[in-house]
């Protein structure tokens, strides 16, 4: 590990905490940590117990489960559970959908957990040792009994490792990696996960001031300072989706991490003003519907106006939020092109009376929308008429706000939206110019903005791995400022 600017602590509201032990800027590395293990998550399909592509009836020749290719039968991380099943012949049971969540891959991450506890003692003691498992409350959950089934007898039992683990070990690794693992990508484009000791001891909070990059090559985490710290601060990160609203934020948080978060944007029924959680009231036209209570997951929802009467439930919002969630999925599934941009237009058509402009549900599509105008079929940056420019700058513009106040400083979300943003800037201005309304001085000043968001993008996203979709458009964003910059130089 190399130097860390941040210190341990401990309290009774976090446990073990991280705190700036020097004044940070926007940016500046603050520490990087080796993943303890890594591999594949629980309910994965198939996938090659290497690289993590997906895979179909492509087997390791030596212990029978799933590898892609030759090069990875022999990488080192799939050693561990091959000397293990070889040695017990126990192989993968083939199954009719290589597509599907797959059980049996479920034993694959604690076990090499426990083969890392046996070859690195030391590291075990120092730095996992101490984890939080929270072994009682997910007792009472339905995944324990498959946990049970799918990881401990089948370790145990079936490849007879019970006088090498004891139970209460293995039911320690599943805690473990229940509650402190984090999702890593691979470029199979199907997430695995990893702990990280130290980046697992950061403190969570909605609105963080730390982000995470994952390399690909050895998984090792960049953990950098999001905005301006001093020392001595607390240094929070979101183990959440931004874009998510509180009540399904605090739901997740309360399930896999096993605490309700009181952060001061879930405690804001507005979010800061951000209203991401916020609904319009079909009853009347002054108010919106917010609730009562938003560290309250059961809270009542009634309208803001004091003369309408609407109310709601918790449970009816949450039930609300599912349905159209899966709406949402099936909008994620379908392939980029037009019908994948105009769908969408459709669904923000079809909600716009229920939510909040800015509702979580309509900003995340709006996200995506403001990614995919100028990039497909039919809707390529050139093909672009003002109005659909305007409308990708309106979004682009939008996101930013609210990441203003949800995310701020430099994380990747933003670094996408400030790339996203130059091109309708840069050809609004030039269609301008062409059309005379500008004169060639107005254009030289309208181009610094895409310039400038340019400049950002490419400081942002060069820092993630060179390989990742954020660090190739990181790349581009640097050749497009140098390319811009020689083009205003001929004006």
């Amino acid at each position: 590990m190399t130097e860390k600017h941040c210190d341990v602590l401990h309290n009774e509201k976090f446990g073990r905490y991280l705190v700036a032990n020097k004044d940070l800027n926007a940016g500046e590395l603050i520490f990087t940590d080796t993943p303890f293990v890594f591999g594949p998550k629980q309910d994965s399909p198939p996938l090659c117990l290497a690289c993590f592509c997906p895979v179909d009836n492509s087997m390791c020749t030596r212990c029978s489960w799933p590898i892609c290719s030759e090069a990875c039968e022999k990488a080192p991380q799939h050693k561990i559970e091959c000397d293990v099943f070889s040695a017990v012949k126990v192989k993968f049971q083939p199954v009719d959908d290589w597509t599907v969540a797959s059980p049996q891959l479920d034993c694959i991450t604690p076990l090499r957990m426990l083969i890392a506890k046996e070859r690195d003692p030391d590291r075990w003691h120092s730095e996992l040792e101490a984890m939080e498992t929270h072994t009682e409350e997910r007792m009472k959950r339905p995944s324990w009994e498959a946990e049970q089934n799918n990881v401990i007898n089948f370790l145990l039992n079936h490849c007879k490792l019970s006088a090498r683990f004891s139970r209460e070990l293995v039911e320690k690794v599943c805690g473990i990696l229940a509650v402190n693992a984090v999702e890593i990508p691979s470029r199979g484009g199907f997430s695995s996960h990893a702990v990280y000791p130290f980046l697992a001891i950061a403190a969570h909070s909605c609105v963080p001031n730390i982000v995470h990059t994952i390399l690909y090559d050895d998984y090792r985490v960049q953990v950098r300072a999001a905005v301006p710290i001093k020392s001595g601060d607390i240094l929070y990160l979101s183990y959440t989706h931004a874009l998510a609203p509180t009540l399904t934020r605090r739901e997740y948080l309360l399930e896999s991490k096993f605490f309700n978060c009181e952060c001061e944007r879930c405690a804001d029924p507005t979010e800061m003003g951000t209203h991401l959680s916020t609904l319009k009231c079909s009853k009347c036209d002054n108010g919106v519907i917010i609730s009562n209570n938003s560290l309250d997951n059961d809270a009542e929802w009634n309208c803001t106006d004091k003369k309408c009467c609407f109310k709601t439930s918790g449970a009816a919002m949450r039930k609300m939020l599912s349905v159209i969630q899966t709406e949402v999925d099936q909008l994620d599934s379908i392939e980029p092109g037009p019908q994948a941009i105009e769908q969408r237009e459709a669904f923000i058509n079809k909600y716009k009376s229920v939510f909040h402009p800015r509702h979580s549900v309509l900003l995340s599509v709006k996200y995506t929308l403001a990614e995919l105008y100028g990039r497909v079929e039919g809707y390529t940056i050139d093909e672009l008429p003002d109005l659909m420019l305007e409308r990708k700058v309106e979004m682009c513009r939008l996101v930013l706000k609210t990441l203003d106040i949800i995310l701020p400083g430099e994380s990747r979300m933003r670094g996408m939206m400030l790339y996203e943003l130059h091109a309708p800037l840069m050809y609004l201005a030039r269609n301008e110019f062409s059309a005379g309304i500008i004169a060639q001085e107005q254009l030289k000043e309208k181009l610094q903005e895409p310039l400038q968001c340019l400049a950002d993008a490419a400081r942002i996203l060069q820092r993630e791995d060179p390989q990742s979709p954020e660090g190739i458009i990181g790349n581009i964003a640097y050749q497009s400022m140098e390319q811009l910059k020689l083009s205003l130089d001929t004006l």
